[in-house]
C-alpha cells in the first residue's frame, strides 16, 4: 500500500504535511466522502494523489472507474476545484494538494453551519412565541393517578424556564422526560433547585445522586405532610395534592396549574424561603457508605 497523505476530521489542513498515515484504501474512501464526495469522485481522486498527474484512460485503469464515466468525474471534481487540467495534448490531469483543496470545502460548510444555525434561532424564537401564545392561562387540573400527565406538565413547565426552577418532592423522583428537561435546562443557564421532603438514604440516593450530577442544587427539608410544588421563573406553579399522603404507591391526587400572577407569586416567595432554611445535601456526608 503506497503511503498517502490524510488528515483526521478534528485536524487543521495546514498541518497536513505533518501527518502521514497508513491508512486503506477504503478508509481514504470513507474519508473523502464525508466531505461531499461521491464513489467515483473519491476513487479518482485517491488515485491522482497516489499517482500524480495521468491521462484520463490511466486515471480510469487506476481508479476502476468505468471509462464511459470518467470525464464527466474529472469535470464534476473540477468544478469542485479539486482536480486541475493540464496544458497540452493528450490532456492529463492532476489533484489539486488536499491542504488547498478542502480548505475551501471546510469554509463553505462552516458557512452553511453558520447560516443554518442563525436560521434555527430565528424558528426557534417563532415556535417559542407561538408556543406561549397557546399556553392555556387560568388553572389546569387533573385528578386520579395520572403519574405521566403530571411529571410531563412538570417537564414542559422546566422546558419554558428561563431563570429558575423550584421543585419540593418527597422521594427526589424523576422520569426520563423530566430528566431531559432537566438537564438542558441547567444548559441554558437555568438554576435547578430540588427541595426533598425526606431524608438521603439508601432508597433515594440514586434520584439524588442524578439530579447532583446534572447540575441541579439539592437540599432536604424535614416535614411529613406537605403538598408537591414546581414553580417556573416566579411565573407559574404546580401543586400535587396527595389523597393519602401516608402511602408510598397506588394512591391518587389533585393536580392545579396555574400561570396567574399574584397566585403564583405567593408560591415564589414561600418556595423561596423555604430554600433558605432547607438543608444542603452532601453525599460524602449524608450517605457515607454510598458515596
Amino acid at each position: 500500500m503506497a503511503e498517502i497523505l490524510v488528515v483526521e476530521e478534528t485536524e487543521t489542513l495546514n498541518s497536513i504535511q505533518e501527518n502521514r498515515i497508513i491508512m486503506s484504501k477504503q478508509d481514504i474512501i470513507k474519508i473523502l466522502q464525508k466531505f461531499g464526495l461521491n464513489e467515483y469522485e473519491s476513487k479518482v481522486y485517491f488515485a491522482l494523489l497516489n499517482f500524480g498527474s495521468a491521462k484520463a484512460g490511466a486515471i480510469s485503469l487506476k481508479s476502476e472507474v468505468p471509462q464511459s464515466k470518467i470525464y464527466s468525474v474529472l469535470q464534476s471534481l473540477m468544478s469542485k476545484q479539486l482536480v486541475e487540467m493540464l496544458d497540452g495534448r493528450p490532456k492529463e490531469f492532476r489533484a489539486v494538494p488536499p491542504e488547498i483543496a478542502f480548505r475551501a470545502l471546510i469554509s463553505e460548510k462552516q458557512k452553511e453551519l453558520k447560516e443554518l444555525s442563525e436560521e434555527i434561532k430565528v424558528i426557534s424564537k417563532l415556535l417559542k412565541s407561538e408556543f406561549e401564545k397557546n399556553i392555556t392561562t387560568g388553572i389546569w387540573t387533573i385528578k386520579g393517578k395520572k403519574w405521566k400527565e403530571f411529571f410531563n406538565k412538570v417537564a414542559e413547565m422546566v422546558d419554558r424556564s428561563e431563570k429558575y426552577v423550584y421543585g419540593v418532592t418527597k422521594n427526589y423522583s424523576f422520569t426520563a422526560r423530566l430528566g431531559q428537561a432537566v438537564k438542558f435546562a441547567v444548559r441554558r443557564g437555568v438554576k435547578v433547585r430540588v427541595i426533598g421532603l425526606e431524608p438521603p438514604s439508601q432508597k433515594n440516593y440514586l434520584n439524588i445522586k442524578w439530579y447532583i450530577r446534572f447540575g441541579a442544587e439539592v437540599r432536604y427539608f424535614p416535614t411529613s405532610v406537605h403538598p408537591r410544588i414546581v414553580v417556573v421563573d416566579g411565573k407559574e406553579i404546580l401543586l400535587r395534592l396527595d389523597n393519602d399522603p401516608s402511602k408510598l404507591e397506588g394512591f391518587s391526587f389533585s393536580s392545579i396549574w396555574s400561570n396567574d400572577k399574584s397566585f403564583a407569586k405567593i408560591f415564589d416567595t414561600y418556595v423561596n424561603n423555604m430554600w433558605k432554611i432547607s438543608k444542603p445535601i452532601v453525599i460524602s456526608r449524608d450517605i457515607p457508605n454510598l458515596s
